[in-house]
C-alpha cells in the first residue's frame, strides 16, 4: 500500500515539475538575473566592507554597469546612424544612376515595365492593412522585449541589495554545523560566479580588439563598430566568434577580395587561439574548470537552453564544481586516511 503522504508528496513534485516547464522562459529570466546580480556582488561586497550602506554600494555599482552599457550603445548608435543618414541621402543620386544604365532602359523599354509596375504597386496597396498588422505586432514585440529588460534589470538589482538577507533566511533552515560548511561553500561559488563573467567578459575584449585593429588596417568602415559587434556577439562562447567572423568577412567583401581574404586568414588563425587556448586558460585561471570541463559545459548547455545556456554554462559548471568538491570533502578526507593505513600495512617493520 501506498501512503497518503507519499502520494501527496508525488502529485507536488509533478505538479512543480510541469510548472517548472511552463515557465521555463521566466525561469531562465531570473537565473540570469540572478547570475549577474552574483557576478556583481563581489564588487559591492568590497564597497560594503569599506563602510558602505549595502543598498547604496548596490545602487553604485548597477548605475556604473548600466551607464558603461548606455555609453556602449550611444557610441556604437553613432557611428550607425550617420551611415543610413548618408544612404538615405544618397538615394536619388543612386535612382538617376542606376536610370541611366542600359540594362535598366532595355529592362523599361521591354517586357510591359509599366504594367508590372502597376501591378506592383496594386499588390502594396492592398497589403498596406496586413502590412500595417505586421508593423504593430513587431511594435509590441519590441515593447514586451524592452519591458522584460527592465523587469529584469530591476529583479538583478533586488537581489544584489537583498544577496545575505536571502543567504541568511536559506541557512536558517540548517543546523548550525551545516551553516558553518555550507556558509563559505555559498560565499566560494558567487565568487567562482563573478570571476567566470569576469573572464567572459576580458576574452570578448581580447575579440574586439583583434577585429577592431584588423578593421582599422584593412581600411574597413566603421571599425569601432565591427569590434564593438565582435565583442558582444564572442560572449557567447564557442559559437559567437563565427557568427562574428562572418560579419567581418562580409563587410571586409564590400572593400576588396584582399581585404576579406586576409580577414578570413586572420579569424581561421585566431577562433582556434581563442576556443582552444585562451578560452580554457582564463577560465582555468579564474574558476578553476580544465578546458574539457569548459568545453563539455558549454556544448551540453548550449544544446539544452541555446545562446542563453550556451553563455550561463561556465557560472552554473563552477557552482557545481564548487558544491561537488564541499559535498565530497569528507569522502576523500576517509579514502586519503585508508590509503594511508593501507600503505602503513604495506611497509615492513
Amino acid at each position: 500500500m501506498i501512503g497518503v503522504r507519499t502520494l501527496f508528496t508525488l502529485f507536488v513534485f509533478g505538479l512543480l515539475v510541469v510548472l517548472a516547464i511552463l515557465s521555463l522562459g521566466t525561469l531562465l529570466s531570473i537565473f540570469l538575473a540572478a547570475v549577474l546580480a552574483l557576478g556583481l556582488d563581489p564588487l559591492v561586497a568590497n564597497l560594503v566592507n569599506r563602510g558602505w550602506k549595502r543598498g547604496r554600494a548596490a545602487l553604485v555599482v548597477f548605475g556604473g554597469l548600466l551607464a558603461a552599457v548606455v555609453a556602449l550603445v550611444l557610441v556604437t548608435i553613432g557611428p550607425v546612424w550617420d551611415q543610413v543618414k548618408e544612404f538615405v541621402h544618397s538615394l536619388p543620386q543612386l535612382w538617376d544612376e542606376v536610370q541611366q544604365e542600359d540594362w535598366f532602359q532595355k529592362l523599361t523599354s521591354t517586357g510591359n515595365f509599366d504594367d508590372h509596375v502597376k501591378d506592383w504597386l496594386t499588390s502594396l496597396a492592398k497589403s498596406l492593412p496586413d502590412a500595417a498588422s505586421t508593423l504593430l505586432g513587431a511594435a509590441g514585440g519590441i515593447f514586451g522585449s524592452l519591458l522584460s529588460l527592465v523587469t529584469l534589470a530591476f529583479l538583478c538589482l533586488f537581489l544584489l541589495m537583498e544577496r545575505p538577507t536571502i543567504t541568511a533566511w536559506l541557512l536558517g533552515f540548517a543546523p548550525p554545523e551545516a551553516e558553518r560548511r555550507w556558509s563559505p561553500v555559498i560565499e566560494d561559488s558567487i565568487t567562482a560566479v563573478s570571476s567566470s563573467l569576469i573572464g567572459n567578459v576580458a576574452i570578448s575584449i581580447v575579440a574586439a580588439t583583434v577585429a577592431g585593429f584588423t578593421s582599422y588596417v584593412l581600411g574597413l568602415p566603421f571599425p569601432l563598430v565591427l569590434a564593438v559587434i565582435t565583442g558582444l556577439l564572442d560572449l557567447i562562447p564557442q559559437i559567437g566568434a563565427t557568427i562574428a567572423a562572418v560579419i567581418l568577412t562580409v563587410v571586409a567583401l564590400s572593400v576588396s577580395t584582399e581585404a576579406a581574404v586576409i580577414t578570413v586568414i586572420v579569424q581561421l588563425i585566431y577562433q582556434p587561439v581563442e576556443n582552444y587556448l585562451v578560452y580554457p586558460i582564463v577560465y582555468r585561471r579564474a574558476v578553476e574548470l580544465s578546458a574539457f570541463t569548459t568545453i563539455v559545459a558549454v556544448l551540453i548547455a548550449g544544446s539544452l537552453l541555446g545562446v542563453v545556456g550556451a553563455i550561463l554554462a561556465v557560472p552554473f559548471a563552477a557552482v557545481i564544481k564548487t558544491v561537488l568538491r564541499e559535498a565530497g570533502a569528507p569522502r576523500r578526507a576517509h579514502m586519503a586516511q585508508l590509503r594511508a593505513e593501507d600503505q602503513r600495512e604495506r611497509v615492513p617493520a
